[in-house]
Formats: C-alpha cells, structure tokens, sequence
C-alpha cells in the first residue's frame, strides 16, 4: 500500500500535472495528506535528513512571519500556498520499508509528462493559432515552467538507466525547449539556456564529459540553432520575445516592453515594502499592496504577486521569508551532498543543481514558489531525491556495520 502511493503521488506530479494541472494537483496533495496519515515513530528518524528538516523549517519561518506580518492568526492562511511542501516527508517515508521506485520508471514519467506538453503546445499553436501556447491548461507561464523542470529531470535517465542508448534522455530538455518555445514564455526561454550551461559546465567540471564530446556537442547544437533559424523558428513568439530582449539591452540596457516596465516596477515597490518592514514583513495578503503603496504610478494593483520569487517572500514575510526560500531552494541539493559517495552521486548532483538553478532563473521573471503546480512539482523532485539518496545512506550504514 506505501509502495503505490507514493508511486500515484509520483504519476501525479510527474505524469499528469505538466498537462493537466488541476487533476495532478488534487491526486499528489491527497497522497501526500494520506501519507501523513500513515506516518509511523520510525518515521521520525528521517527528520535528520535535509530534506526533510529544511522545507518544514522553512514552513515554520513563514508561519511565525505571516502571523506577525498580518498581525493575526488569520496570517496563516497564506502558508496554504506553500502546503504541497508538507508531502515531502511522508513520501520520502513511504520508500523506508518498500522497494523504492525504480528510476527507470521515474524517467519514463518524466519524458511522458514532457511530451504530452509538447502535443498541448503543438496543439495551441498550430490548430487554434495561439501564440502563447499551453493556454488550453494552465497560464502559459506556469506552463512552460513545469515543462522545463520536467524536460531536464529527465536527465535522471543518465545517471541512473545503464544503457549504451543514455543520449537518448536528452529527448527531455530538446522536448522541453519545443513546449517552452511554442508559450511564448521569455523567462522560461532563458532559464532553458541557463540550465543547460549549467548541466554541462558543472559535468565537465566533475570531468564528467570529454572535452572532444563537448566539443562536438558544441557544433551540433550551432549547426542545430543555424537550421532552426532557417527554418523560421525567429518568428515564434518565444524566440522573437528574447532576440527583441536582447536588441533592447545592447541599445539601452534594458528590455523597453510594457511587460517589463510592469516588473520592474513591481521590483521596485517589492524592495520598498520590504525596506519597511524588513524582519517580518506585511503578510501574505497585505505585501502587494504595500508595493504599490510606495510607487507615484503603480501599475499592478490587484496583482496576486510581484512576479519575482525573492521579492515576494521579502515584502511577505520579511529576513525570515528570505531563509525560508534558502531552505527551500537548497533542501535537494543539501541532500545530495551529505548523501556518501557512490557511482550516481556526482550524477545526481547535477541534475539536482540543473533543476534548482532553473527553478531560480525562471522564479526572476516570475512566482514560482505558491504557484500550485509549480509547488507541487518542486515537492515531488525533492520526494524523488529523497528516494534516490536513501539506498546510498543504507549502503553506507551497512559498510560502516561491517568495518566495525
């Protein structure tokens, strides 16, 4: 029973919440609150991990600055947003006294969820001729955000599916990048790109990849870039969103478009919020309009957020908010790194580091952390990474057994 909850919380995130949100959100949140329900005394040991620790901490810390924030009990009501969070523990438990999910399985989710983003993408775009494709499920952006995430979690496959066939996990991110194209989703344009300097950068570093592979990966992704353009891929909404970003920096230095007028000016009334109640805060309900009470012109007012991951949580609950992100944000990788090391930990390193430098990138332009299926993705890959480092952590204690 343990066994295939977590396995239906998985499917749920991983499978059905790139493409159809409202159904993989109810599944993962209910196997999540089951699994509370199924915690047992043993559980408890697991505290011990990042993982675990860091999230829930990081819970508390918007508990304490939401209540002072909004000063009342009624602050609460805020961390509602963050409760998908909650399900790491239990999920991460559920794998204690059961076989874990084999990752192969994981991978084959995976790259089903981020296909099926791309035939919602193909379908907005070529058939109703949106351009801002993934309006048929979810706001284009969120959409494309959980696109991506799911296109290079795929990259699992590498590190842990044994086969003379590994590039083929590539197909997640070259998926992802279709779907992110086709949305028309600037922020999530670069955080493609930033994530897979990032992927290669650190492998190489790890000596990971040859330097004649990345080489010749070099010229087949220029030869790739050259034919698309050829092909027409500047006059997709995305493409042509950042090659107009980036026409506007070099002349001014900034991008001159009314979107990101209407960011920055929310940048602006998020750090003047913050730099009024800096430890807790205004609340959760309150930090918006405290934003826009300290622009001569705001231009967001009845926004639900300030489109940026690090100003939400400062103008919302203050310094503590901002260590909460960090303990959110760091969770995953904090776990690697104090996993022992094996054959697939410097693998699962950076995949994890992939994964967390896009969340950052795309949580600049806009909320990621609240966003509920971006909430429960990001619970679902720190249960996954749980799940992987757990055998690690067996190994080891049974070594350590031996030796003594």
């Amino acid at each position: 029973m343990r066994y295939y909850l977590l396995l239906s919380a998985l499917v749920a995130a991983l499978v059905m919440a790139p493409v159809s949100p409202e159904a993989g959100n109810i599944l993962f949140l209910l196997a999540g609150g089951l699994g509370l329900l199924l915690l047992r005394t043993a559980d408890l040991a697991v505290w011990t991990r990042p993982i675990v620790w860091m999230p829930l901490c990081g819970l508390v810390l918007l508990c304490i600055s939401f209540i002072a924030g909004a000063g009342s009990i009624g602050g609460l009501e805020g961390v509602l947003a963050f409760a998908p969070v909650l399900a790491i523990w239990p999920l991460v438990s559920l794998s204690r006294d059961s076989t874990p999910p084999d990752p192969s399985l994981l991978v084959a989710f995976g790259l089903l969820g981020t296909a099926g983003t791309v035939a919602i993408a193909l379908n907005d775009y070529l058939l109703t001729g949106s351009t801002r494709a993934g309006a048929s499920v979810a706001n284009p952006i969120h959409f494309a955000d959980v696109a991506l995430l799911s296109g290079y979690f795929c990259l699992i496959g590498m590190v842990y599916v044994r086969t003379s066939y590994w590039y083929l996990f590539l197909a997640g991110p070259l998926l992802a990048g279709v779907s992110v194209t086709f949305s028309g989703t600037r922020g999530a344009v670069v955080a493609f790109v930033v994530m897979a300097t990032v992927s290669v950068a650190t492998a190489a570093l790890m000596r990971m990849i040859k330097l004649r592979t990345l080489a010749v990966a070099g010229v087949f992704v220029v030869l790739a870039i050259l034919m698309g353009f050829a092909a027409g891929l500047g006059q997709i909404s995305g493409v042509e969103r950042v090659m107009l970003d980036l026409a506007d920096v070099l002349q001014t230095g900034l991008p001159t478009d009314e979107a990101t007028s209407i960011r920055l000016s929310m940048y602006q009334g998020g750090l003047n919020a913050f730099m009024a109640s800096p430890i807790f805060g205004h609340g959760p309900l309150g930090f918006v309009e405290a934003a826009a009470a300290s622009m001569e012109a705001p231009l967001f007012v009845g926004a639900p957020h300030l489109h940026n991951d690090i100003f939400d949580f400062a103008a919302s609950a203050g310094i503590l908010g901002l260590v909460a992100y960090g303990l959110f944000m760091l969770a995953p990788l904090a776990e690697v790194m104090r996993a022992p090391p094996s054959a697939t930990r410097n693998g699962l390193l950076v995949v994890v580091g992939t994964l967390i430098a896009g969340h950052f990138v795309m949580g600049l332009t806009n909320a990621m952390f609240g966003i509920l299926t971006v909430t429960v993705y990001f619970a679902a890959i720190c249960a996954i990474v749980g799940v992987l480092v757990a055998p690690l952590r067996s190994s080891a204690k049974v070594r350590l057994g031996a030796q003594a």
